[in-house]
């Protein structure tokens, strides 16, 4: 298996910063903890700011990477910016500032360069932060299923609006499918919305202002050519 440094900074109100670095294995979730040239031993973010308020920051991967988020209790508490290293470009606010817990983890997903795993990051109306996920093989049609319960698009956002959203793959010259990126699809067939690719090598990406209505047997999905 490869691996790869992964490093970032989040800030937070007070002004106090989370140094973060590891050697992560590709193609495994795992938490991102603290850089131990600042704190000694390797933490999580919640037990080593407890009560800090996160507002901002970014992850930076040495070759690719698929999604970055806050952990708290097994759900997904806040989306967190990312880029690979080398094309980063700013350093976002998170879509909500969040008070660190004990036991509060950042969870990172790295792959290598060529990995063709594509991700759709979003936030709701209601605040909710969601990631769909799937891994195109071929020419085909890839539905993006949630993280962590395999659930579709409409089953997990079942009455919500997507009103943030980023969708992440290399495959981003093979895609055909509308907007050049991912298309939320009504039962019967018609467009709720499309968010357009970004290649995570070539650029970073970043959360976009979009309005897209969910319901129960809406899909995710991403069409590729080959």
């Amino acid at each position: 298996m490869t691996t790869q440094n992964v490093t970032g900074v989040l800030n937070c109100s007070s002004g106090f910063k989370i140094p973060l670095s590891a050697t992560i294995t590709d193609g495994t979730e795992v938490a991102l903890t603290t850089d131990t040239s600042f704190t000694v031993t390797a933490q999580n973010i919640g037990d080593f700011a407890p009560g800090q308020t996160v507002v901002s920051g970014l992850i930076t991967a040495g070759a690719n990477m698929s999604y970055c988020y806050i952990l708290r209790k097994g759900l997904i508490l806040a989306l967190v910016p990312w880029a690979v290293k080398g094309v980063a470009c700013g350093n976002p606010s998170l879509h909500r500032a969040v008070t660190l817990q004990p036991g509060d983890q950042l969870r990172v997903f790295t792959m290598v360069a060529a990995a063709r795993n594509a991700a759709f990051s979003v936030v709701t109306n209601q605040g909710v932060p969601r990631i769909f996920i799937g891994t195109a093989a071929g020419a085909a049609t890839t539905q993006l299923l949630d993280l962590q319960t395999s659930n579709t698009i409409g089953e997990t956002l079942n009455g919500s609006v997507i009103t943030q959203a980023q969708f992440t793959s290399v495959d981003q010259a093979l895609i055909t499918s509308v907007a050049g990126g991912c298309q939320v699809t009504m039962s019967n067939g018609n467009l709720s919305g499309a968010v357009p690719a970004t290649d995570p090598i070539e650029v970073q990406p970043y959360m976009k202002p979009v309005s897209i209505p969910v319901q129960l047997n809406f899909t995710a999905q991403y069409i590729t050519s080959a």
